[in-house]
């Protein structure tokens, strides 16, 4: 069978790794192809030669043209599912993939697209809320990477909770780095945006680094704050123990260089930045936000404070640098736990026993 995905751009990020993992975890039983709306991106180097990437090139905002280009994309090439990723492609793919008559899968893979205030702002959400539960009932299954936005599409959106399942993202187990750990090093890992909340963990670290002078924090991704990032490290004096890597093809090494995994973000899916901290057996302090606490078990393989909560962030970090034993248990636990419950093998066959139902 031939899978058309279909996704904005293959840009770094979390949702556009999982579809890059997903690809070539069922290339074999399947024949995938990838259609980029906009542009491909860096990820898309890492799919296997024999997958194809078709690049649409649109512009931002609403493209009418776009269902009907998907849609004469999907017959002239005999595919036999359509599988969109994000709230960017839904209202399109839904609507291509009725024109083609093929079946749909949608992902949603984090949280629904912000809007501005103000009443003219609040029927464009309201309309398209309708829109996105009549496209529901044309396709085969919406798929949530987590039990919190699965809730989140039954309980806010009004989904047909009888369409919607929840596949928790999954990882390759096996690809992991030998730790070589010092006992005094943080590590992130993520776009550095508003969401991401950056700045509280900076200002969590500055209140931890004066106790403890040797620690670090290496912070890999890069976005549009990273300047005033950088500018409040400085501020608060920590500038020199702050290292500001930006995006890293060799990320797994720098996690094994590392002590402490550190998310501070005001929402969460199921992170693939998470699980890769987890498979390389790094405890992670989170917040509780999303998916996270379906991913980290608070006590167990980490810590998880609320959301924005500076003292609470920083006393995590605190408890992990006085009882490195107790981290480095937390690391090995929570490796197991990845293994076991967010492996990329199991969420594959998730994906491919929905490829391969017969109802529409």
């Amino acid at each position: 069978m031939k899978v058309l995905h279909v996704i904005e751009t293959l840009d770094f990020g979390g949702a556009e790794k999982v579809l890059v993992d997903l690809v070539e975890a069922t290339r074999g039983p399947m024949s995938p192809a990838v259609c980029c709306v906009k542009r491909s991106g860096e990820l898309a180097a890492r799919l296997h030669p024999s997958v194809p990437v078709i690049e649409l090139g649109k512009g931002e905002g609403n493209d009418w043209r776009l269902p009907w280009r998907l849609a004469e994309i999907a017959r002239e090439g005999g595919f036999g599912v359509m599988h969109s990723h994000m709230w960017g492609v839904y209202l399109e793919a839904a609507l291509a993939a009725r024109l083609a008559g093929v079946p749909l899968i949608h992902t949603v893979h984090g949280s629904y697209m912000a809007y501005p205030s103000g009443a003219v702002a609040r029927f464009k959400m309201t309309l398209r809320h309708a829109l996105e539960r009549r496209a529901a009932a044309w396709h085969r299954r919406v798929v949530a990477v987590s039990e919190a936005i699965q809730r989140f599409l039954v309980d806010d959106l009004g989904f047909d909770a009888r369409r919607v399942e929840t596949i928790h993202n999954g990882i390759d187990s096996r690809l992991t780095q030998v730790p070589h750990r010092q006992g005094h090093t943080f590590i992130t890992v993520g776009r550095l945006a508003a969401v991401k909340n950056q700045a509280m963990m900076l200002r969590a670290f500055a209140a931890v680094q004066r106790e403890w002078p040797q620690a670090r924090l290496n912070i890999i991704g890069d976005g549009p704050e990273r300047a005033s990032l950088e500018a409040l490290a400085a501020g608060l004096g920590v500038a020199q123990c702050v290292h500001f890597m930006g995006f890293r093809a060799d990320v797994a090494e720098h996690l094994a260089q590392a002590d402490v995994f550190l998310m501070s973000s005001h929402y969460e899916g199921i992170s693939i930045a998470v699980l890769e901290a987890m498979r390389g057996a790094l405890p992670v302090i989170g917040t509780r936000v999303g998916g996270m606490p379906e991913t980290v078990d608070h006590e167990h393989t980490g810590w998880l404070v609320d959301d924005n909560d500076e003292a609470g962030f920083a006393q995590a970090m605190r408890d992990a640098l006085v009882d490195p034993a107790r981290s480095a248990a937390a690391g090995i636990a929570g490796r197991q736990r990845q293994q076991r419950e967010f492996s990329l093998d199991e969420t594959a066959r998730r994906y491919l026993g929905l490829y391969a139902q017969r109802e529409a």
